[in-house]
């Protein structure tokens, strides 16, 4: 994603060969896993970039890249076989998913104050946590995701694959938003419950 961005068909097919392989090396146990993060996070992606939260330097069929959805699918899935193999493992969740298109809406409306979404990101983390719809086994995958999703999405910005409209924190000309890290954390545990 960082040096084939440019190249948006070359990097779907890549990307694409990679999800096979990987699915494959596991006897496809998690075919309908990568599918459903495939669906839910190409739509949240697209949802977010058109409202204007962020956008991609290359995208030429849809608002965001065509890769974006297998990045998400294989994501979701090396990110839940890396940290959540000992974690609870969450039933399908009707809230799941209205939490991943409400959250993808609310954001794509309110990126321009990052305090706020910040804010509300604060406020929902602690209390799906304080509900105990976050498991508390859960809680250090989420924080996994939330870092690796971090210094990936950073990287991929000092590269110029893709920017924030509005981000405060800005160091050796890269701009990432506050909120990333618990946007990581949400969505990871979020399509944890959908992909179930």
């Amino acid at each position: 994603m960082m040096f084939l961005f440019r190249s948006e068909l070359l990097l779907f097919f890549l990307m694409s060969i990679s999800a096979i392989g990987c699915l494959a090396i596991d006897k496809w146990k998690n075919t309908k896993k990568f599918l459903l993060a495939m669906i839910v996070g190409g739509i949240c992606e697209n949802l977010a970039v058109m409202l204007g939260a962020w956008s991609y330097s290359n995208a030429g069929f849809l608002f965001a890249p065509i890769w974006l959805p297998v990045g998400w699918g294989m994501c979701v899935v090396l990110l839940d076989e890396a940290f959540a193999k000992d974690a609870y493992n969450p039933k399908f969740s009707k809230r799941a998913l209205a939490l991943a298109f409400g959250g993808t809406m609310l954001t794509g409306i309110a990126f321009q104050s990052e305090l706020g979404v910040l804010f509300a990101f604060a406020v929902v983390t602690a209390a799906l946590i304080a509900s105990g719809f976050y498991h508390r086994s859960e809680v250090k995958a989420g924080m996994a995701a939330a870092a690796l999703g971090s210094v990936m999405e950073t990287a991929c910005i000092i590269t110029g694959n893709w920017h924030y409209s509005v981000a405060w924190l800005s160091a050796f000309g890269v701009a990432v938003t506050l909120w990333l890290p618990l946007c990581w954390f949400n969505a990871f545990l979020i399509m944890r419950r959908i992909i179930n």
